[in-house]
């Protein structure tokens, strides 16, 4: 993996972790996940519409990708909402960015793309680094932990992820080479993403209610850190083989949730999740220089 696709992540991972930590603040996650979805499908629809019209830059598989891409997305959100109303933040969030990056790696294996040894060790340490990101004391590690309706919306979250990971890939190397490209594509993606979430939650969500205190300006920016982060990943799709260690680079995203949860909140835990964060870095150092 050369340096400028590693850059790119790396500069994604922390508006990922902003744009989380900001909608966890809010404690209304999906009402949140709703307007900062809006925003960002109403900031770019006029240039998407003009430079599409303008440049003609989608295929018909790259369409069938993004509205596949933004289903997969919708039911995303959607999930993660559940799980983060239904338990803590360094719990939903480590397990739900650890779950994809194994089954990232079976996608690339079924599309004939194999990881190397060190690329599969990698990705091992850092799923595992991110189980134990959570804990609070190495003796707390229990099975019975994650068998709850938690975790039930944690796989379905990552299971989203994958759909969407696996499709965006296949996109990226259909395009045109370039962030214009690329950012093109992300807004059709986050345009997709709204429509379906914003369906998803007329089936199935009734207590989307207004909420005055919540208010635009943190959904705004939550809105432009998420296109941002995503913006830069198709980017580095473009530029890596493996859609697998582009996932498994993202996690460090987890590292510096941990270490904002230790400096604002105090949270207890220190060896283990600094154990953690050590298994997730030192995957990322075998990806990066050795994983092909």
């Amino acid at each position: 993996m050369n340096p400028l696709p590693m850059a790119l992540v790396l500069v994604s991972t922390l508006m990922h972790a902003g744009w989380n930590l900001l909608a966890r603040h809010q404690r209304s996650e999906t009402l949140f996940f709703k307007r900062m979805l809006a925003v960002v499908a109403l900031a770019g629809l006029v240039p998407a519409i003009l430079t599409e019209a303008l440049a003609h830059a989608f295929s018909p598989v790259v369409w069938i990708c993004v509205l596949g891409s933004g289903f997969f997305c919708g039911l995303y959100f959607l999930f993660l909402a559940r799980a983060y109303e239904s338990a803590d933040f360094t719990t939903v969030y480590p397990v739900a960015r650890a779950l994809p990056v194994l089954l990232v790696a079976i996608g690339d294996l079924l599309r004939g793309r194999h990881p190397t040894a060190f690329g599969w060790l990698g990705m091992s340490l850092v799923m595992a680094g991110c189980f134990l990101a959570p804990l609070s004391a190495f003796r707390g590690f229990n099975l019975r932990a994650y068998m709850n309706r938690t975790s039930l919306w944690m796989i379905l979250t990552a299971l989203g992820t994958v759909g969407y990971t696996l499709l965006d890939k296949t996109a990226s190397e259909r395009l045109h080479q370039g962030p214009a490209s690329a950012a093109r594509y992300g807004y059709m993606f986050f345009l997709m993403s709204y429509l379906f979430y914003a369906a998803s939650l007329a089936m199935f969500h009734k207590g989307d209610r207004p909420s005055k205190s919540m208010g635009w300006k943190m959904p705004a920016f939550a809105g432009a850190l998420n296109f941002g982060a995503y913006w830069l990943v198709l980017w580095a799709y473009q530029l890596s083989q493996h859609a697998s260690y582009i996932v498994a680079f993202r996690q460090f995203s987890i590292v510096i949730g941990v270490i904002l949860a230790f400096l604002m909140y105090k949270e207890q835990g220190m060896p283990v999740r600094l154990t953690g964060t050590l298994m997730i870095t030192s995957g990322l150092v075998l990806i990066a220089l050795w994983g092909g």
